[in-house]
């Protein structure tokens, strides 16, 4: 059973889907930037679900919410293979 996979491996499944072979090691420099991003979504994510509690549309929020903070993640992941 196959479970629900992070935005780093997505990304990762992205990056060899286009041919990537040489997945890049991730510095700590680079876990913490994606660390960052992260922590700024999970508090955009609890601010909206306080804000709009018991609303209709929070679930779209959260849903925009997710898929931005993917999206730049994977930005972060394109900057870099084009760095190194």
């Amino acid at each position: 059973m196959t479970g629900l996979k992070s935005s780093y491996e997505i990304t990762l499944d992205k990056m060899k889907n286009m041919d990537i072979d040489d997945v890049k090691k991730l510095t700590d420099a680079d876990k913490n930037k994606i660390a960052n991003i992260k922590k700024e979504y999970e508090a955009k994510i609890a601010e909206k679900k306080i804000l709009l509690s018991g609303h209709a549309e929070l679930n779209n929020e959260v849903s925009f919410l997710t898929r931005k903070r993917d999206e730049k993640i994977e930005e972060f992941y394109n900057e870099l293979n084009k760095v190194k």
